[in-house]
């Protein structure tokens, strides 16, 4: 999604990841949409191509894969990826890839575009195990991988460890529109809101943008976002009780009028995180946790409600 750039003394670890996507056909506003992609949350700066179903980016916007050793050879037209104990090895022309000296066939070759070399994505996702997702209505490939680490602390059975977990994934769009444009509010960290006992699916506050994830796979997926209106009263009514008056909203609303939330307000300045529980009718379970991102044992600024 569109990030904005803050301070926060703590960052997400990033990782690996590649793709193509398959073209699709769709209506001519769709038509007109430019392709593009998104590897591991950073969007592709360079050249982005659709040929015959196959999504090409340049060698340089595989980068976000993670730390790879890339290599160019400029006289063979061959661009070698070391990394993961893998040596994958791709050629322009070819239809053949090397992955640790064994061909593999691969549906289209890397080409030649402008001068420089660019690179079929699922070919690589497929050797390097990466989650690839087609958003045709955006036009959008989205490559993700998340780090190994990342992925074991999803799985533990401690919830704060698993809710920093889902929030450090990449992220894939499900939207059928373009995100939200963010209006900075000085907000000066996020909010965040998981179902009580939950970590595969949360609330994201950032500014004046709401955004709601569910987890599939060791990747998020945008299923709905708000633009929230904080000078407006919400209506008695509000499905989303615990969030402000919208302006706007895409995307597919979940269904939160039986949910309690742990909710959490982590604020960068302070380097502070408060917490609470709630539902409909009541808050309880009140609380907050002075951060420190270098002792051990920290993973995130979402902590542990004594009372969850």
């Amino acid at each position: 999604m569109k990030w904005t750039k803050r301070l926060k003394a703590m960052a997400a670890a990033v990782v690996l990841t590649a793709v193509l996507s398959p073209a699709i056909a769709g209506s001519p506003a769709s038509a007109a949409v430019k392709p593009s992609a998104t590897i591991n949350n950073v969007t592709a700066s360079g050249d982005v191509l659709i040929r015959q179903g196959t999504t090409f980016v340049t060698l340089t916007d595989l980068k976000p894969l993670g730390n790879y050793v890339m290599k160019y050879d400029n006289q063979k037209k061959q661009v070698t990826i070391q990394g993961d104990n893998r040596t994958v090895i791709l050629a322009a022309g070819s239809t053949s890839m090397e992955v640790n000296g064994v061909k593999k066939a691969i549906p289209a070759a890397p080409l030649l575009h402008n001068g420089k070399t660019l690179i079929p994505l699922r070919a690589v996702a497929q050797a390097f195990d990466a989650s690839v997702h087609w958003n045709g209505s955006l036009k959008t490939a989205y490559i993700n991988k998340a780090d190994p680490t990342v992925i074991a602390d999803l799985k533990s059975s401690d919830l704060a460890t698993a809710r920093n977990a889902a929030a450090k994934l990449p992220y894939s769009s499900e939207l059928k529109k373009p995100e939200l444009d963010m209006l900075p509010v000085e907000m000066q960290g996020v909010d965040y809101y998981f179902p009580k006992g939950q970590s595969q699916r949360f609330f994201l506050v950032d500014n004046d943008i709401a955004s709601y994830f569910e987890i599939r796979g060791g990747v998020k997926y945008l299923i709905w976002q708000g633009k929230l209106d904080y000078s407006a009263k919400a209506p008695a009514n509000h499905k989303l009780f615990f969030l402000p008056a919208l302006k706007a909203e895409i995307g597919k609303q979940p269904d939160t009028g039986n949910w309690t939330l742990a909710k959490f307000v982590f604020r960068y300045p302070s380097g502070v995180t408060s917490y609470r529980l709630l539902d409909r009718g009541q808050e309880w379970g009140e609380g907050y946790v002075e951060l420190d991102n270098r002792a051990p044992g920290y993973k995130g600024e979402i902590v542990t409600i004594p009372e969850e």
